[in-house]
């Protein structure tokens, strides 16, 4: 009787509720998961700008929602400031079906998404015109608002949440992984800002699953070659089909 062939540990990096959701999967498709908690989402220190923002929100034409936690953010704060979904003029985009969906449960009807799971589509193809409001972490990228203004929008932006990385607990975890799962480019800094130029080395000769073509970018800046991109949706799950079909995975 042979053995069994070892499973592949993939390391994963995103905050620690995240990690918990995404190792189920990768369990359910024969990956042995490596949780390092690497990132932590957290309130604005200040709420004042974001307050000031959502009490104006029938003066806009459109919010925007680039993540879930954006969305979950967002709806606990109006919660707080009794600001309840209702029909009018402002409507509502998001970037994704999971980010959508974390709108629907709090109540939030979604007007829009856009063709490909991207912010940079959902800039491209946001329809009409007007003012927007755009609610996301204060560390993304600036990409889509600058895209919005030269197709002529107005674009007011505020962090709802704050992204913080996590200081790395232990380095060992990182060595015996066979690929790593980046879910953000905060959480490729968060990795490779602090681990030691010997663990870096063997680590960025490994996989590197990219959700989204700006994570994929981040990765190989810091010197990531073997990048699994999402072809046709920049979902987990999605990611996930593509680590499966490249590592022959039933």
């Amino acid at each position: 009787m042979t053995d069994r062939p070892r499973a592949k540990k993939a390391l994963i990096t995103r905050t620690h509720e995240g990690n918990l959701e995404l190792a189920g999967k990768l369990r359910a498709i024969g990956l042995e998961p490596i949780s390092v908690d690497v990132l932590a989402l957290a309130p604005p220190e200040d709420w004042s700008q974001v307050d000031e923002r959502l009490r104006e929100i029938d003066g806009y034409d459109w919010l925007l929602f680039t993540s879930a936690a954006g969305a979950r953010f967002f709806a606990e704060r109006a919660r707080t400031l009794a600001i309840a979904s209702r029909d009018g003029q402002t409507k509502i985009a998001a970037v994704g079906a999971k980010t959508a969906s974390a709108l629907a449960e709090a109540g939030w009807k979604v007007d829009f998404t856009p063709g490909r799971f991207t912010t940079r589509a959902l800039a491209e193809e946001l329809p009409g015109g007007g003012k927007v409001l755009l609610l996301r972490t204060e560390i993304a990228d600036r990409t889509l608002g600058e895209v919005m203004r030269r197709r002529g929008f107005e674009v007011d932006e505020v962090a709802i949440y704050r992204t913080l990385i996590l200081d790395l607990e232990a380095i060992e975890p990182v060595s015996e992984a066979d690929m790593v799962i980046f879910g953000s480019p905060s959480a490729v800094e968060g990795i490779c800002s602090q681990l030691p130029e010997s663990v870096m080395s063997g680590l960025v000769e490994k996989e590197a699953a990219c959700l989204g073509p700006v994570t994929a970018e981040a990765a190989r800046a810091h010197g990531f070659t073997r990048i699994i991109q999402c072809v046709d949706e920049n979902t987990f799950d999605s990611l996930l089909r593509e680590i499966m079909a490249v590592n022959h995975l039933a």
